[in-house]
């Protein structure tokens, strides 16, 4: 099975792949925001900055003109799993920062390896392609179509399944 599409990065080509919506990215790192994109992120959620600072912002970072999100529960403090499932979602997608717009998943990256193999039992053999039995890869993709329906369509159509 081989990506979607090429992206190049790192001096190499990787297969390009819809995200998994593991979360694996959203626990590994903090995600930063610029001033505008907190703002931005604050009028969307109908909060005054203040409240939105107070809520969201990790106090440990000294930022005046960009930021770091808090972490609740070892995630973004927007990302949610989805309830009996293996899938996340964030809730500001439709406004999330540019670091989160950013993201590329690739089957090359640590966290998407480390998601798949955490929640799906697939790994990423040395070709690049998935490794694991035909049904974990259709049940990866049935758990990802209740939360995400583009990226289940992107599977779909990339898997045939």
């Amino acid at each position: 099975m081989t990506g979607l599409g090429l992206v190049e990065g790192k001096g190499q080509v990787e297969p390009l792949i819809a995200c998994f919506c593991c979360g694996i990215c959203r626990t590994e790192y903090q995600v930063n925001l610029s001033l505008a994109e907190g703002q931005r992120i604050a009028e969307r959620l109908e909060l005054v900055w203040e409240e939105f600072l107070n809520r969201y912002v990790d106090k440990s970072w000294p930022g005046i003109k960009d930021f770091l999100l808090r972490k609740r529960n070892g995630a973004c403090v927007f990302l949610e799993r989805i309830e009996g499932s293996k899938v996340t979602r964030c809730r500001i997608h439709a406004f999330r920062p540019s670091s989160c717009m950013d993201w590329v998943p690739s089957l090359y990256r640590r966290e998407c390896q480390k998601g798949l193999a955490n929640y799906w039992g697939l790994a990423v053999g040395l070709s690049g392609h998935l490794e694991g039995s035909t049904q974990k890869i259709r049940d990866e993709i049935t758990s990802v179509k209740d939360g995400d329906p583009e990226a289940f369509r992107l599977r779909k159509d990339k898997y045939g399944f």
